[in-house]
């Protein structure tokens, strides 16, 4: 038997939980079965979800830090290491929620390295995948905030693809916060470009303003992503916009398998679009971009010659 999830990852303040808690609302909406598991011993109290599982109940950070007068990121890093030593409290919890077709979606720690690099969470990974035999995605959350300077949203990219090659799932990358855009100031290019972003242009851009002997290093930067196209993509998300939350979850039932899987026919779940007031069709991404960029756009000169030439 299938059981599918999806590992909800991004840096500290990307709007992980707030995600999480807007799939349990939608979820609850196209009466799909699903569970919150989190992951994260630093979360605060206030998740604003009941958790199916909660690491809480195993090893709690702020704990961690007073007992052992480690720091946030050491003690998360502890958390975790100590999570991948009693990896079988979270199998066994897993179990009932995998048995009853449980849709599971992991809200994870905000600590970069762990998602990056650090091979704790990435053997609890494996154990997810190979013995609890769940069809994962990953979805990195990356905050809108980082379109307001290029070299900034490169280095949100760069992270991006880290994180799918160390993880080694299928990968979404979302842009969240998109309604709070406009808070955030100027954007080098007008929002719909973050899409799918040229990435020699961006190259450019962020060149001009570094030193010209890191140009080069910045061109095979952005080289090194075109040829992962996919982490280039980004998918809007604005929790609070109902056809922006669909438009991500179609992304990943996709990648995680959900969308192929006779999980999704055989437990009366409700169409997604049936939950959008007024809306019928099959919900695009693009379309989702149209509706929530922002009232007067920024464009940088280049991008609009750009476009021309394209004739767009």
């Amino acid at each position: 038997m299938a059981a599918y999830g999806q590992l909800v990852v991004g840096p500290p303040g990307s709007g992980k939980t707030t995600y999480c808690r807007g799939l349990a609302q939608l979820f609850s909406a196209i009466e799909r079965k699903h569970g919150i598991v989190n992951l994260d011993p630093a979360n605060d109290n206030e998740l604003g979800y009941d958790p199916a599982i909660d690491i809480r109940d195993l090893i709690d950070a702020s704990k961690v830090q007073e007992s052992l007068h480690l720091g946030p990121n050491g003690a998360l890093v502890y958390a975790m290491e100590y999570l991948e030593e009693n990896v079988d409290w979270l199998v066994e919890r897993l179990q009932d929620l995998v048995k009853s077709d449980t849709y599971l979606v992991f809200d994870m720690p905000g600590q970069v390295e762990l998602f990056s690099m650090h091979p704790s969470l990435l053997k609890v990974v494996e154990v997810l995948t190979k013995t609890v035999k769940l069809s994962l995605a990953s979805v990195m959350l990356v905050d809108s905030h980082l379109c307001v300077d290029a070299g900034n949203y490169l280095s949100g990219m760069v992270v991006s693809l880290n994180t799918m090659l160390h993880l080694g799932l299928p990968h979404v990358n979302v842009l969240s916060k998109v309604d709070m855009l406009e808070q955030y100031g100027d954007l080098p290019f007008h929002v719909g470009w973050y899409a799918e972003p040229n990435l020699a242009l961006l190259g450019e851009v962020v060149s001009e303003r570094i030193h010209p002997k890191f140009a080069k290093a910045t061109a095979g930067l952005c080289e090194l992503l075109d040829d992962f196209g996919m982490v280039s993509r980004f998918a809007p998300l604005a929790v609070e916009d109902r056809v922006s939350m669909i438009g991500v979850v179609k992304l990943v039932d996709r990648a995680c398998g959900w969308e192929l899987g006779k999980a999704s026919k055989s437990l009366g779940e409700k169409a997604l679009d049936e939950v959008i007031m007024g809306v019928h069709e099959d919900v695009n991404v693009e379309d989702i971009w149209e509706r929530l960029k922002s009232r007067g756009e920024q464009k940088n000169p280049r991008e609009t010659e750009r476009l021309k030439m394209n004739g767009k």
